[in-house]
């Protein structure tokens, strides 16, 4: 390889595509048709609704991703244009603001809720969009709800780092956890209320004591017994990455994140770009299908740490593990909920979400591919693209 543009050809098999175009151009293309079903999935007056479904239609809002798809929607529109998205942004916040629960929490699930629990992780994924629009906007009732929600996580946190109540499954604390302790962080970062960071430092802490000698995390999926997703892997690495960039202290966190991506890296490397759907503690795979939003989620963190070491290696990966998903979308489809629509697994039959398209992949893969857009374009050496990725990703 040679020093020249960062994007080369990408073949012609690519879905929605006439021809061969550069990887820049394939990866806007495919940014701008996921940010555009992400708007048609918000609902009138209220949030994103969850998912699509092409036998059920459109499910009820998430209150706990339409939080986190606060800073895609600005981050997007700024990228390609969009003047209308900073609106969309403050209309989605008003929404989680008229639903936040007077202790400072919100429930889990749908809205409206099949049952009044609050949660601690889709509170915790709420403060990342109300934090992006205290930035924005410089409102202070953006950080006033923050703070109320960082607040009611860290009174549930005890001195071992195990949130006593408001889980998933009750009395089980995951490792995908990072992802809590990250968006509180980022409120003691603007409020500096020591019991907030106390009180992440100690889930990191009690986290990172989880980490097997191979890398892996006990407890790193939705439940202890199962395998996890690379979806929740994804989170628990990129919540100890961007915890080590709060707190500055990368040799304590991210260091020990970066060295499971490695793993990771190593292993899409052994199949041709590709990661399994899901990873035990063994590192032994449920290969049958590919998580898609996991694929998005750790090609981000593969990118982060590009940047932060300049290893080429990282962005090779991560444009493998881009080019799988992306040509896996439909862009020409009449139907509006399929239409850039990213599904849950590929075969979309899959054993993540089957037959479900989540606001949560588009999200992730909108963060992934604008990342990679925002490379230097010659920074770095060209990335090789294997042509024995077009035949096993026709779905």
């Amino acid at each position: 390889m040679t020093e020249s543009t960062c994007w080369p050809q990408i073949p012609s098999s690519t879905r929605g595509l006439a021809g061969a175009r550069s990887r820049e151009e394939t990866y806007d293309r495919h940014l701008r048709a996921t940010y555009g079903w992400l708007l048609r999935s918000i609902r009138p007056g209220s949030g994103s609704s969850a998912f699509f479904s092409p036998l059920l239609g459109w499910s009820l809002p998430y209150p706990e991703t339409t939080g986190y798809i606060i800073p895609t929607l600005l981050d997007t529109g700024t990228f390609i244009g969009d003047s209308s998205a900073p609106a969309r942004a403050v209309a989605l916040g008003e929404w989680l603001l008229s639903i936040q629960q007077q202790p400072g929490c919100w429930f889990g699930g749908h809205h409206p809720p099949r049952e009044l629990r609050p949660s601690v992780f889709n509170s915790a994924q709420i403060l990342k969009g109300l934090v992006r629009l205290h930035l924005e906007t410089g409102d202070e009732r953006w950080l006033e709800a923050a703070y109320r929600g960082a607040t009611w996580l860290a009174g549930g946190v005890d001195e071992s780092g195990f949130f006593r109540d408001g889980n998933y499954h009750r009395g089980f604390n995951p490792g995908y956890y990072t992802q809590v302790a990250w968006p509180m962080l980022e409120v003691w970062r603007l409020t500096q209320e020591p019991m907030i960071r106390d009180a992440a430092v100690r889930v990191l802490d009690r986290i990172l004591g989880t980490r097997n000698v191979n890398g892996t995390f006990a407890a790193w999926g939705f439940t202890p017994e199962a395998p996890a997703y690379t979806h929740t892997i994804g989170y628990l690495l990129r919540g100890l990455i961007e915890s080590a960039r709060i707190l500055d202290r990368w040799e304590r966190y991210g260091k020990p994140a970066a060295a499971t991506l490695m793993a990771l890296r190593a292993r899409s490397a052994c199949a041709h770009g590709r990661l399994a759907g899901a990873y035990d503690e063994r590192w032994e795979a449920q290969s049958s299908y590919s998580c898609l939003t996991g694929n998005a989620q750790i090609a981000l963190c593969f990118l982060i740490l590009c940047e932060r070491d300049g290893d080429a290696r990282w962005r090779e990966a991560a444009f493998a593990l881009l080019d799988r998903t992306v040509r896996t979308q439909l862009l020409a489809v009449p139907l509006g909920g399929l239409r850039g629509a990213v599904a849950g697994s590929n075969p979309p039959w899959g054993g993540y979400l089957p037959l479900r398209y989540p606001n949560w992949a588009a999200k992730y893969l909108c963060d992934a591919l604008l990342r990679a857009l925002r490379l230097p374009s010659r920074t770095m050496l060209e990335a090789s693209l294997d042509d024995r990725l077009a035949p096993d990703l026709e779905t």
